[in-house]
């Protein structure tokens, strides 16, 4: 089977951390958050996947090649960006080849929902697609759509299907992931930048197309702001997420247990810690931070459930609480304790939001 991972977007949510990294190359646990997208796919036999570009596109390219978390990507650059539908349909040609279903998949979301189960109901209902749903009291703010109990949408937003549903309907918001039949993309326009929320999904549910539906209970994250970034890496470090592959990566390792001494200071597990980490006189990493390469921690530091990029610097006698400090960036704390702030090299410190 192939696959679409979006990957084009502008990260606007992230502010200047998306402006300075790619949302898909943020590192979350050491890994790349594409790479999740990535090796979820190939953990069910997807061997082929295109992934669009806009915003950082030849960061991207050159970050994850022609292959990469046992993929082989096919690029398709977006000039002008197309949107969550134009983009699909951008790859027509590369999708639709073999005449099979494809999986679309966001690259800034975590999600432990099972393919194989969804594109078995798929096949079973011969859906022009299938969405992966689930419940979650931010359904509002996403979007509510409401299912049958023979797994058939039947509202999507605003928009209802006709006809008499199978049974009760239920409530839940889109997870973004989903199944699609070629024959979706004939009801996409080619060449014009579309929405496939809120110009191509209402539009099906209006006449009456077999949309499936397939509720998740799994952990979800939509991972597109830097307090929802810093959740997401301490899901990871907890256990509430585990990956679809053996973590963490290669020259990484995640400490637990009891405090220990580490360096000339310590640490409070869960800590993440990536190679060439220097931890300097009675600082303290932890809990729930992740150091990645070269990062280090000053004389007296202390960082709590933040995150800093490779070759980031802690100042003597900083205290961060869900911080992150960015690549090669330095965080000073004057007096007391930072919380919830994003430090990046050359720029002022900025405070965290969530949207």
């Amino acid at each position: 089977m192939r696959a679409f991972v979006m990957a084009a977007g502008y990260g606007t949510r992230l502010e200047a951390l998306g402006e300075e990294i790619p949302k898909p190359l943020l590192p979350l646990g050491g890994v790349p958050l594409i790479g999740f997208a990535l090796e979820k796919l190939a953990a069910i036999g997807v061997k082929e996947a295109a992934v669009n570009l806009h915003h950082g596109a030849e960061k991207i390219r050159s970050a994850l090649g022609d292959y990469a978390h046992g993929v082989h990507i096919h690029y398709f650059h977006e000039p002008e960006i197309l949107g969550t539908a134009g983009g699909i349909r951008n790859a027509e040609a590369f999708l639709c080849e073999r005449n099979e279903p494809f999986f679309v998949i966001n690259a800034d979301a975590l999600c432990g929902a099972d393919l194989k189960t969804a594109l078995a109901h798929h096949q079973q209902g011969d859906f022009l697609a299938t969405l992966i749903l689930r419940r979650s009291t931010e359904a509002q703010k996403y979007g509510v759509l409401e299912f049958d109990e023979a797994g058939r949408l039947r509202k999507f937003l605003d928009a209802d299907a006709p006809g008499i549903p199978q049974g009760e309907l239920s409530q839940a918001m889109f997870t973004g992931l989903s199944i699609m039949s070629p024959e979706m993309l004939s009801h996409i326009p080619a060449g014009v930048a579309s929405d496939i929320s809120t110009q191509v999904y209402p539009r099906l549910m209006e006449s009456g197309a077999r949309v499936g539906a397939v509720l998740s209970d799994s952990y979800w994250m939509d991972v597109g702001t830097p307090s929802r970034y810093l959740q997401a890496n301490m899901d990871v470090m907890s256990g509430e997420y585990a990956p679809d592959f053996s973590w963490p990566p290669k020259g990484f390792l995640l400490i637990e247990g009891p405090p220990m001494n580490w360096g000339e200071g310590g640490i409070e597990p869960p800590v993440l810690m990536g190679p060439d980490v220097v931890i300097q006189k009675n600082a303290k990493a932890g809990p729930f931070t992740a150091m990645m390469a070269g990062a280090t921690l000053g004389n007296h530091a202390v960082a709590r459930e933040s995150i800093v990029f490779p070759g980031g610097m802690v100042d003597e006698n900083a205290i961060l609480k869900r911080c992150i400090v960015g690549p090669g960036a330095m965080a000073s704390s004057g007096s007391g304790e930072v919380r919830e702030m994003v430090f990046l090299r050359g720029r002022e410190r900025s405070k965290m939001y969530d949207a």
